[in-house]
């Protein structure tokens, strides 16, 4: 009797398209190979492969999680086997493996390394202008509760957890696409502004050590940081936080507009057609030390008001007013059953002085309180007579102050910016349309704590595993922002959109299609496999348009769901 044929069928999806963009186009897992060699006892995929792996794991699963990883390569065999020109073994990708993987990654000399070379081929490849970099932290909740931890802190907590411990994460990206091209990982209490320094030294070995324009928020403001930038002949661009003597200054410069005493240019966005607000620009000498040696250099204080920022301002102080109102005056209730009454003042002024902090409308509002005395009789009872009883109690009355908040009203919409890039690099009009477009490395920092990565909250109890779980994903994050770069920069220079991509839309196009929905466009791209006998015949799900069409503009080759299939297997006729 003729043995039965046995078939097979794997879930291919865009895993050829990820491994060709990790293997062939970024080369991750040579770089890290040429770092770590092969040793004697270590058998199978090497570390490079197995990284690149695991990353495909994560981008095509958005799931990072080591337990899940087994399991997943054990459903295609064949397709792994195919891409990596040798069959895997059950141990490839064991938890051990992927651990030592993430063990590796923290050190700091292997990930410095690694992520040199990465920059360099991804310049390289995909001709990157380098000639912005911005700069952003994040933070990273962490369950546990290790009192011997270094890494793992109790700080600031921007997820709006500060129960929990965390650790932080210094992120820099190119501009205007917003690929990374560094991530330092540190303790989750230190202070944002001394981050930068670090980060900016490094980015120097990597990037053009001058010449650079750095954009951040105002915590990169620290002198510090604006004296290492001059003294390296790079720019800077941030606004000033309102600390120390920024909010007088403000007031004035904002007084000196407001008095017609400076003359304000119009700041309009990128089509030039709409007016975004209106400003103007002072100079001055700025002195500092660096290494024990004085740094000097000329700064431009950009003052700009914006009209959507200033009339957000207006609601927000007029709601916070309104509520300050509200929860003051209900301190003091009329008279009457259950209603607490506050018969000391001292008391009532410090509940009033909290509301006036929680509503930050300190000063807008003028308080008094008042003693309201009141009689009322007694009944007779015990042997006691009938008799009249006063009673005091402390009223409280609120009055917005017209002329304090006429006055808060005034600097609304006002921000202060400071650069040294001269004004024939960065006008006015184009440092307010670089800052604007900050939302770039925001994205990357979604990307990586929410879908597709999910590195919030950081599910690992070691702290080495942290730091080399966050840089693995931050190279994940480089092939969403690079695919991502690449086809929409395709798309506009054919003056062409992709249809196809918007679930249940399928006449919606986009100019702008993000690397998720690309990937999410090879699904169900299937891999039959029928052994019979000797012989192995196989059946692949014929690409679509749309599939082509993204290859192409991806710079896969054409034949990539084809060319890595055993020459030796045939295709199955139907």
């Amino acid at each position: 009797m003729k043995a039965p044929a046995a078939l097979n069928h794997e879930l291919v999806n865009d895993l050829p398209v990820l491994i060709h963009l990790m293997h062939d186009a970024l080369r991750f897992d040579e770089f890290l190979d040429q770092q770590l060699p092969r040793h004697g006892n270590w058998q199978g995929l090497s570390m490079g492969q197995v990284l690149v792996t695991w990353l495909a794991h994560i981008l095509s699963e958005q799931d990072h999680f080591m337990s899940h990883v087994q399991d997943w390569a054990a459903g295609v065999p064949e397709t792994l086997a195919a891409l990596w020109g040798q069959r895997l073994r059950p141990t490839d990708l064991s938890d051990d493996r992927l651990a030592e993987v993430l063990r590796r990654l923290s050190e700091t000399e292997v990930w410095e390394a690694l992520e040199n070379k990465v920059n360099q081929r991804q310049v390289r490849v995909y001709d990157l202008r380098v000639e912005r970099v911005r700069l952003d932290t994040t933070t990273v909740k962490v369950y546990g509760d290790s009192e011997t931890a270094v890494l793992f802190q109790r700080g600031y907590s921007k997820d709006h957890r500060p129960d929990l411990r965390q650790f932080k994460a210094m992120l820099a990206s190119l501009d205007p696409l917003g690929v990374l091209v560094g991530v330092d990982v540190v303790a989750g209490n230190q202070a944002d502004d001394g981050l930068y320094v670090p980060m900016l030294a490094r980015l120097r070995t990597t990037l053009p050590a001058s010449g650079l324009l750095y954009i951040g928020d105002s915590k990169m403001g620290a002198l510090a940081s604006r004296a290492y930038l001059a003294a390296s002949q790079n720019s800077y661009l941030m606004p000033l936080a309102q600390v120390g003597q920024v909010p007088e200054q403000l007031a004035a410069w904002v007084a000196a507009a407001v008095k017609g005493q400076v003359s304000l240019m119009p700041i309009r966005d990128a089509t030039g057609r709409q007016q975004l607000g209106e400003g103007y620009e002072i100079k001055r000498r700025l002195t500092s030390q660096m290494n024990a040696q004085p740094v000097e250099w000329l700064e431009r204080v950009l003052i700009v008001r914006s009209e959507s920022y200033a009339q957000a301002g207006q609601r927000g102080l007029q709601q916070r007013l309104t509520r300050a109102q509200t929860d003051l005056r209900a301190l003091t209730p009329p008279r009457g059953r259950g209603r607490r009454q506050f018969i000391e003042e001292e008391p009532l002024r410090t509940a009033a002085q909290t509301i006036l902090q929680r509503y930050e409308v300190e000063g807008l509002l003028t308080l008094q309180i008042k003693r309201d005395p009141e009689r009322r009789p007694v009944r007779a009872y015990g042997g006691q007579p009938a008799r009249m009883v006063e009673r005091d109690r402390f009223v409280l009355s609120v009055m917005p102050n017209a002329v304090r908040i006429q006055q808060q009203e005034q600097l609304l919409g006002w921000r202060v910016y400071v650069t040294n890039a001269p004004v024939s690099r960065l006008s006015l009009n184009q440092a307010v349309q670089a800052y604007r477009d900050e939302y770039v490395i925001e994205r990357n920092c979604a990307r990586l704590k929410g879908r597709p990565l999910s590195l919030r909250p950081a599910w690992v109890s070691r702290e080495d595993h942290a730091v080399g779980l966050t840089r693995l994903l931050t190279l994940a994050a480089r092939v969403l922002a690079l695919a991502e770069y690449q086809v929409r920069r395709k798309l506009v220079e054919a003056h062409r959109s992709l249809q196809g991509l918007a679930p249940g839309q399928p006449n919606r196009r986009t100019e702008q299609p993000t690397t998720e929905r690309l990937l999410k466009a090879f699904e169900q791209v299937v891999l039959t496999i029928v052994q019979k006998g000797q012989q192995t015949y196989f059946h692949l799900t014929p690409l679509s348009q749309l599939q082509r069409t993204i290859l192409s503009d991806l710079g896969c080759p054409r034949n990539l769901y084809q060319r890595w299939l055993p020459k030796s297997w045939k295709p199955l006729r139907i």
